[in-house]
Order: structure tokens, then C-alpha cells, then sequence
């Protein structure tokens, strides 16, 4: 267990030289460095293939077709980044749809040349999915802890605007400068449409169904990826006001779809040695009281890259213990809940396709973007966390 956990960060610093040292391709470095990984970490050979195969097809079908629609979307109809105060919005909208990453790659256009504003927008839609239901991070907490949407709704909205706060100011001091001036028009449409397809569809699946099955099955049907692509694009074409064939067959799209898929298949490799919930509960304890489910939930989010695979792992390994760590009352289960979203926030890096969307809208190396991406997310984890453990004492 120790020396596959050492390998982690041992891995993401061999992607980080291979790329800005070597000059590799990102998708290529990650391939490589999962072939060494397995065999460090004494997988065989054809575990390690099926794992990342399963991992790469998997990220390529939810995200993938999304990264090459924000990506043809912004060749065809949006040229101009969104305004300061439009960007933080879009990332608070976006940050309650089914998918975080995919959200993310349909905003692309948002950050153009304003690489700040970007990443103001990306850490913004990181914190929003993680406290505010019913964004699939915070509905999942509730849910095994079982705590209201409600009642976490407006108990994580607050908690979400802090740690957004807080990645707005990281990248302020990690990215000075000017950006471009942001214009919002309707062209916007071919990314708020299909936004709001993933926040619909956020809605629809909340626990129990509460606007119905048939909801829940249109949402399902309607949301999937293939179809916001073409919506996307569809309506990218037609804000265009004129056909434009080259952008439609660029390829601008391909090396961070690529990039994508290969870490997709690095987070199914890292989870399948089986090592992030086996670090997880070394650190459960009951006299951390609410730092439990934070490190639980940081732990796995940090080696296996899935954010909502940190909740749930975190939420269910804590909630027997709840009498221990004093959060058996209906306020402490609202705070162990919270936690756990706190804890998944932090560590984003080269695991997780949210990173490399990221580090691509904003133009940064992996270097660069472990940087600003990954210690602000880091930030902001710990920001919820100190409001958090603030509060408790009230409570």
C-alpha cells in the first residue's frame, strides 16, 4: 500500500518532466508513465490495458465529444471571452450540472486570451459542484448522510461563494495582468443551451425523483453528450451567420481530446490497485471530529481523480462513525456532509480531465497549472474547511 501511494505523486511529476523536458505530448507522457505505474505497482500487464482502455473510453464518451463541441463552438460564433461578473456566474451555473469536466469544456470560448478569468470561472465551477446541490458531488453527500437537499443547499451555498472567493484570489496572485474585455451576446446560447441541459439533467436525478420519472428519463435521453455536441454546434452554426466549412474540419480539438481520454485512463488505473480507500481509512479516527470526512474525501479525490467517487467513498465510510466523531445530530451530519465536499475539491491535478481542460483554456504548462489549478483547489478545500471548523464551534 505505501509504495503504490508514493508512486502517485511520483507519477505526476514524470508526466510533468516528460511534457516540459522531453517535449512529449501530454496524452503521450500520460500513456507512457501508466505503463511504468503498473508495472511499479505490480499490476499485470493485461490489467493495466483493460483498466486504462475502460478509463480512456469512458472519459472520451462523457467529456470528450463536449471538449470538441466548446472547442468548434468557439472557431464558429465566439471569438470574445465572457465579462468578469459573466464568468463567475456561468462557473456557479455550470458548477450544479451532472458533469463538472464536461461543463468545463463546453465553456471554453468563455476564456479566450483571459486566462485569469478562465480559471477564476473553473475553480468557481469546482466549489459550486461540491456544496450546492442538487450538482451530483453535493446531493450524493446529502444523500448517504441523509441530509435534505434543502437543507444543504443553502448550507453549501455560502461555503461555495467563500471557497470561490478564495480561487478568484489564488489566480489573481498567480496570474496578474490584463485579459481581454469580455462580450456577452447571443451567441452565448451555444453554451448556455447545452449548459443548462447538464443542470436539468442535475435536477432530474436528485434522490426520489422529485419531478418524476418521465423527467428523469427526458433529462437522461436529452443530455447525454452526443446530442448537447450537436445542439452545441448546431447553434454555433447558426449564430455564425454564415457556413463555414474549415472551422468545422479543424483539428484544433484533438490533442486535448486526446489528453482527456489519457486521464480518464489514469485515474481508472490508479483506483484499480485498490490503493485510495485503503489510505482512507487510515485516516479515520474519531478525535479528528469534522477533519474526517475532509481527509477521507482529499485522499481518494487526490489519488484517483473522481471527485464524486471521493464523496461517496468518504460519506460511506464515515457515516457509521458518526456517534464517534460527535456529527450524529442533525446539524453535525450537515457539517460531516460538507466536509466531504470540501475534501473533494482538493487535490486537482494530472488525474483528473477537469485539470487539462483547465490548463488548456488558460494556455498553462502542467508545470504552470499544478501551480495555479492544483494549489488552488488545495486553497480552497482548506479555506471550506477553516469556515467549517468555525461555524462547528457555534453548533
Amino acid at each position: 500500500m505505501l509504495l503504490a501511494s508514493l508512486l502517485v505523486p511520483i507519477a505526476v511529476v514524470a508526466i510533468v518532466l516528460l511534457v516540459q523536458r522531453l517535449h512529449l505530448p501530454a496524452f503521450l507522457a500520460i500513456m507512457a508513465t501508466v505503463v511504468v505505474y503498473g508495472i511499479a505497482a505490480d499490476m499485470q500487464f493485461q490489467s493495466v490495458g483493460d483498466s486504462f482502455g475502460l478509463g480512456f473510453a469512458t472519459a472520451v464518451e462523457q467529456v470528450g465529444l463536449l471538449v470538441v463541441a466548446g472547442t468548434l463552438v468557439s472557431g464558429l460564433a465566439l471569438r470574445q471571452p465572457l465579462g468578469t461578473g459573466s464568468a463567475a456566474v456561468a462557473g456557479a451555473f455550470a458548477g450544479m450540472g451532472v458533469s463538472a469536466s464536461g461543463a468545463l469544456a463546453l465553456l471554453q470560448p468563455a476564456g479566450q486570451d483571459a486566462p485569469r478569468r478562465a480559471l477564476g470561472m473553473a475553480l468557481t465551477l469546482l466549489a459550486f459542484a461540491a456544496f450546492v446541490a442538487p450538482a451530483p458531488h453535493a446531493a450524493a453527500s446529502a444523500n448517504v448522510l441523509k441530509v435534505g437537499l434543502g437543507t444543504m443547499a443553502m448550507a453549501g451555498l455560502p461555503l461555495a461563494l467563500v471557497a470561490a472567493a478564495v480561487g478568484w484570489w489564488h489566480v489573481a496572485r498567480q496570474l496578474p495582468g490584463p485579459n481581454a474585455p469580455g462580450r456577452l451576446g447571443w451567441a452565448w446560447l451555444a453554451v448556455a443551451v447545452p449548459v443548462a441541459g447538464l443542470v436539468g439533467q442535475s435536477f432530474a436525478h436528485m434522490p426520489n425523483a422529485p419531478f418524476g420519472m418521465g423527467a428523469r428519463d427526458f433529462f437522461s435521453g436529452l443530455s447525454r453528450p452526443l446530442l448537447l455536441s450537436v445542439v452545441a454546434i448546431t447553434l454555433g452554426v447558426l449564430f455564425a451567420g454564415r457556413w463555414q466549412p474549415s472551422a468545422l474540419i479543424g483539428r484544433s480539438w484533438a490533442p486535448l481530446l486526446l489528453t482527456v481520454g489519457a486521464a480518464g485512463g489514469l485515474s481508472r488505473v490508479f483506483d484499480e490497485t485498490g490503493v485510495a480507500p485503503l489510505v482512507a481509512e487510515a485516516v479515520l479516527h474519531p478525535r479528528y471530529g469534522i477533519l474526517t470526512p475532509f481527509l477521507a474525501a482529499a485522499v481518494v479525490k487526490t489519488m484517483q481523480g473522481n471527485s464524486l467517487t471521493a464523496v461517496l467513498t468518504a460519506t460511506g465510510m464515515v457515516e457509521p462513525m458518526l456517534p464517534a466523531l460527535g456529527l450524529d445530530s442533525a446539524s453535525g451530519r450537515v457539517f460531516a456532509a460538507l466536509a466531504a465536499g470540501a475534501g473533494s475539491i482538493g487535490i486537482c491535478h494530472v488525474n483528473d480531465p477537469f485539470f487539462w481542460i483547465a490548463a488548456s483554456i488558460a494556455r498553462l504548462s502542467p508545470g504552470r497549472a499544478l501551480v495555479v489549478i492544483s494549489l488552488g483547489s488545495a486553497a480552497m478545500a482548506l479555506a471550506a474547511l477553516v469556515v467549517l471548523a468555525a461555524v462547528r464551534q457555534f453548533f
